[in-house]
């Protein structure tokens, strides 16, 4: 997934359907953490941001919201979702599940060619980590997970298990944009499992895919928690100004 084309007047001159237009847009921000969660959605300033007229931006608000990515109260501000440090757990614990089996499936699927490919992964991996290149790595990243996804040669377990990688992704493209230790550590992890990959070793291939991704689900859940103590604090310092002045 690309990173997020900027909040402008274009889209009133694109022949996509508006509707799409502006939800790609806007779930892109969202899931890159441009628009932070918590953040008001304002169909009027969207409109007029993106040059459209209010219905697509309400059309798009409700379609983000069946992914859980808005919040839609009625009498209240539309907001971008908060992240639930314990719903993150969740994803991670059926990720790391589903992955594995998908990953263990992979191997008989694999070509020549697909070897040759994925063993090239880990140093371009390696290469954009050490560059400071998070957009890259993140991109390498995906396109290791998805290749394989697709080559578990069963159609619902590749459907779920891309389902859950895009419902993750705002949570590891924030991890992976603002963290180099995150995408350094990653690296072992990536190696050992294209190692697995290339012998063939399916159940080796399935602990590793298993262990790199519930190791990515502790590190990110614990600095989700981090956030969400240090946005309770800054509240509560927020709350006791308030409170001074009114002495």
């Amino acid at each position: 997934m690309q990173p997020p084309e900027p909040l402008d007047s274009s889209l009133g001159r694109q022949y996509k359907s508006l509707s799409e237009l502006v939800y790609q847009r806007l779930r892109n921000h969202i899931l890159w953490g441009t628009i932070r969660p918590g953040s008001i959605l304002s169909v009027r300033k969207l409109s007029e941001q993106f040059g459209v007229s209010p219905m697509p931006v309400r059309d798009a608000v409700l379609r983000l919201a069946t992914e859980d990515l808005v919040e839609v109260a009625p009498r209240s501000s539309t907001r971008v979702a908060r992240v639930s440090p314990e719903r993150v757990k969740e994803m991670f614990e059926v990720r790391s599940r589903l992955e594995a089996f998908a990953a263990r499936l992979a191997v008989p699927h694999l070509t020549p060619a697909d070897l040759i490919y994925l063993e090239k992964l880990p140093e371009r991996l390696d290469c954009a980590a050490a560059a400071n290149r998070a957009e890259e790595w993140h991109r390498l990243n995906e396109e290791l997970h998805l290749f394989i996804f697709q080559k578990c040669g069963n159609s619902l377990l590749q459907r779920m298990t891309q389902d859950l990688w895009e419902r993750n992704f705002r949570h590891l493209s924030g991890r992976a944009a603002t963290q180099a230790k995150f995408r350094h550590r990653r690296s072992k992890e990536h190696r050992r499992i294209v190692n697995a990959l290339i012998r063939r070793d399916s159940n080796d291939v399935e602990a590793a895919w298993r262990d790199h991704v519930w190791q990515s689900g502790i590190e990110t859940v614990e600095y989700l928690r981090l956030l969400t103590l240090e946005a309770e604090a800054s509240n509560d310092g927020k709350r006791l100004r308030r409170l001074s002045r009114r002495v």
